[in-house]
């Protein structure tokens, strides 16, 4: 472990970086006695943000790369590294020491590269570019034509101006003499005169909400492996598939006291779903019986005092408008009966698409009864579509989540995001899709060597290849494409999110949401 310490500290030395915060020394830096940042420097040494090289020296005058300052950013805001399976760009290989830190700013839109496929992360950072992205990672709001009073303001880049103004009202970033040099290099020691501004700043503010809801749906998986499959992930909430209704009223129960037992001991909750698996006939037969609705009410109240259940999700799908106070009714009596347990119900919600998928919610008296409505947010394009595309692009995730603030508090909506995506291709003549997980998705894109494009119009990496023959199309769901779904869900204060289905992510996955979560966070004390 030493040995790979030193060469870690060698190879940051070269390149002008600070280490990671495990390798930070914990002795006095050398030079930094004569530096007006002194106290600065040592603050963020301490924090573990900033370092000096093996030697005890940090350099203080030093410019600072691209690179660099998006990695010192990354931790002050207490972003992780996120090692994305998918590069952003052509000049940040993976053996890269700034690839996680890269990777993870631009999954939050922190950052952005100098071209489609160049991120230049050797090139010295200028005090407009550090200022552009520090007030596009806290969220800033910028006026469009916005000039900060400074004697060079017609030097600063259009692009660049009114978040210079933004870093001067906050006064992160101050001129010199009145002038602000928009292109001058920042040194390293400039740059921790700016992190410990913003970072006294972060300490300063407090944000007392509810812990976001963060529930996996189990699928084609034993407890053992969904237990495993949690372990790796950022799930506090568990929804096992054990109960669904049965043709002739009655309740299955494929319920595991293990998992329970298991989740006690770890901190978290078990909403078991309980769905109608697509029945329509059958869920009219109940639904529309009072005394049928009691009995499953009364059923599904019972394995809740028998395995101690946190909750009920109710995954009710493709049934028929005419049930829709039906259905109402139903989530009425369940969360009455429930509530007096302190136990939880949430709805399963469809986009809102004003057909006949949609049509058997009422959204609003739903949300009047239930503790959450868990909203779907994916099959944008779905199996049997007459059109290849996103399982959820961002534009139509974003507009389907705003479809249902309108009926659905914000605090009582959980967003569900896709883990999954599709191999779309021409079979006989007929667009044909295969569902595959993301680590699938992944494989046959280096099987067939795939092109892969980011499309920023609708958040997501495109890649297309040929198989025997057959041209083949997948719109990728990975850390990048779910970072910023997370993120931009996060921006209504939700009471938290969902995710179909556990085990068919990778791991950067869980990163890139933590990340999102924790700069929605930061924001929200500026």
């Amino acid at each position: 472990m030493s040995l790979l310490t030193i060469v870690l500290l060698t190879f940051c030395f070269t390149m002008g970086v600070s280490a990671p915060a495990s390798t930070a020394a914990s002795s006095s830096l050398r030079d930094i006695s004569s530096s007006y940042a002194k106290e600065q420097i040592a603050s963020l040494q301490k924090a573990g943000i900033l370092s000096g090289d093996e030697n005890g020296y940090f350099h203080p005058d030093h410019p600072v790369t691209r690179a660099e300052f998006v990695s010192m950013l990354d931790r002050t805001l207490g972003v992780k590294p996120v090692s994305s399976s998918v590069g952003s760009f052509g000049d940040v290989p993976k053996s890269s020491w700034a690839y996680g830190y890269i990777q993870a700013a631009v999954s939050l839109n922190m950052a952005s590269g100098t071209s489609a496929n160049t991120f230049s992360p050797n090139r010295t950072i200028s005090r407009q570019e550090a200022a552009t992205f520090l007030t596009r990672a806290l969220g800033l709001k910028l006026a469009s034509t916005a000039a900060p009073s400074v004697k060079d303001a017609n030097a600063i880049s259009s692009w660049a101006r009114s978040s210079v103004s933004a870093a001067m009202n906050k006064k992160w970033l101050v001129g010199y003499q009145g002038y602000f040099r928009p292109t001058a290099a920042m040194s390293r020691e400039e740059t921790a005169v700016l992190l410990k501004r913003v970072l006294d700043e972060l300490n300063a503010q407090t944000v007392s909400a509810k812990p976001l809801v963060s529930l996996g749906w189990q699928y084609q998986s034993t407890t053992q492996e969904f237990i495993a499959q949690v372990q790796k992930s950022g799930i506090n909430t568990l929804s096992p598939r054990w109960y669904f209704l049965q043709k002739d009223g009655s309740v299955s129960d494929f319920s595991d006291a293990a998992l329970v037992h298991w989740a006690q001991k770890n901190g978290k909750e078990v909403w078991a779903l309980f769905g109608n698996q697509f029945d329509p006939a059958t869920t009219h037969t109940v639904l529309s019986d009072k005394t049928k609705r009691t009995a499953v009410v009364q059923k599904l109240s019972a394995f809740v005092d028998k395995y101690q259940l946190d909750g009920i999700n109710v995954d009710f799908e493709g049934f028929n408008p005419a049930d829709r106070d039906n259905f109402t009714a139903f989530v009425k009596e369940l969360a009455a009966a429930l509530h007096a347990k302190g136990a939880v119900v949430s709805v399963d919600i469809p986009p809102d698409t004003d057909t006949d998928w949609s049509e058997p919610f009422d959204y609003a008296k739903l949300a009047s009864y239930a503790d959450y409505l868990v909203l779907m947010a994916y099959e944008e394009h779905w199996v049997g579509a007459t059109e290849a595309g996103s399982v959820a692009s961002l534009p139509w995730f974003e507009s389907v989540i705003k479809g249902v603030l309108d009926d659905v508090p914000a605090q009582k909506l959980i967003v569900g995001m896709p883990l999954y995506t599709r191999d779309w291709y021409q079979s006989g003549g007929k667009l044909q899709s295969t569902d595959i997980s993301i680590p699938q998705s992944y494989q046959l894109l280096s099987q067939y060597k795939a092109s892969t494009k980011w499309d920023s119009s609708i958040g997501q990496y495109r890649s297309t290849f040929k198989k025997q023959g057959v041209s083949h199309s997948i719109w990728l769901e990975e850390s990048r494409s779910l970072g910023l779904k997370a993120q931009s869900s996060l921006t209504w204060q939700i009471g938290g999110l969902a995710y179909w289905y556990i085990g068919s992510e990778s791991t950067d996955v869980w990163t890139s949401i933590a990340n999102s979560i924790s700069l929605t966070q930061a924001r929200q004390k500026m």
